[in-house]
């Protein structure tokens, strides 16, 4: 496998709907995609079992030599985000609620999130100052407990009726303050009757400019930033490892044959979920982000 590459952590599959963002602005190279499925969600867990599952994945991140990571979720983000950046030698990039485009257009403002982002430090500030920049804004905070597991459920393919999880009223805008959210982003719209916004893209366009201007650690010679993608992909379960330790020197030498796929994207799927995460991801985003592969060893690393 590449050194160099970008990782994405997630408790579960919410953090797929961040990746789809950033990939638009990844070209060839290796990305890893870390879900946590099987303990998911995190945002009941106890502080001290959630930062061990943390760290484990993020071990992994600095074990392939990681250039970059990205906190695909806003409880990690809101309760780990300043340990992870101290502790891992490359950037890290943390999600946040879209408090502050919501409030800049007044009137009543939703913000849903975990019970653990809703106690934490770090959206009360962000709400403290989204309130004084905008003080027409009236942002009122809600912990939706259950939310997050009723989405991985859906998504498993189980009944859920995930609206008995949502507060009552009639907001002006809605503050998507879990990645897992967003897979109910149009229903939560037409539910309340108004637009529901989240970080993604603000996300993505982060990590673009932390590795167009970075100083600490250059991208690895693999991975081509900003390239435009392949146009063709491998075909489903090929061996994407073996050739990559074939080609593994810099994927730009490859033989004259293989041109056509020198640019390609190869995603990895880790951790306890990533069989279904890989299949969320082929039913959700497809394979137009082009070659598609898991790790299907658990003891890989």
């Amino acid at each position: 496998m590449m050194n160099g590459g970008i990782g994405f952590f997630d408790s579960g599959a919410g953090g797929l709907t961040v990746l789809a963002d950033c990939l638009k602005y990844l070209g060839g190279g290796a990305v890893y995609y870390y879900g946590d499925n099987a303990r998911a969600p995190y945002g009941n867990l106890p502080r001290s079992v959630m930062k061990k599952y943390v760290l484990e994945a993020f071990d992994t991140f600095a074990a392939l030599k990681a250039s970059a990571a990205v906190v695909a979720c806003n409880t990690v983000t809101a309760l780990f985000i300043e340990e992870l950046r101290k502790k891992y030698p490359f950037p890290i990039v943390g999600v946040e609620p879209a408090v502050f485009p919501a409030a800049k257009r007044g009137g009543d403002v939703f913000v849903l999130s975990t019970r653990a982002t809703f106690e934490s430090d770090r959206l009360l500030s962000l709400c403290a100052r989204a309130r004084a920049a905008y003080p027409a804004a009236k942002i009122a905070c809600y912990p939706c407990d259950g939310l997050a597991g009723a989405v991985e459920s859906l998504l498993r393919g189980e009944a859920n009726d995930w609206r008995k999880y949502l507060p009552a009223g009639a907001p002006t805008a809605v503050v998507l303050g879990c990645t897992h959210y967003i897979y109910l982003k149009e229903e939560i719209s037409r539910h309340y009757r108004c637009d529901a916004l989240d970080g993604n893209e603000a996300v993505a366009k982060r990590l673009k400019f932390l590795l167009e201007n970075r100083e600490r650690q250059p991208l690895g010679k693999n991975f081509a930033f900003l390239k435009p993608l392949a146009t063709t992909f491998l075909k489903k379960g090929a061996n994407c490892r073996l050739f990559l330790q074939k080609n593994r020197k810099n994927l730009r030498r490859i033989s004259p044959k293989n041109r056509k796929i020198k640019n390609a994207l190869n995603l990895y799927f880790l951790g306890s979920g990533r069989i279904l995460n890989l299949k969320i991801h082929e039913r959700m985003f497809g394979f137009n982000k082009k070659i598609v592969e898991m790790v299907k060893n658990p003891n890989f690393f």
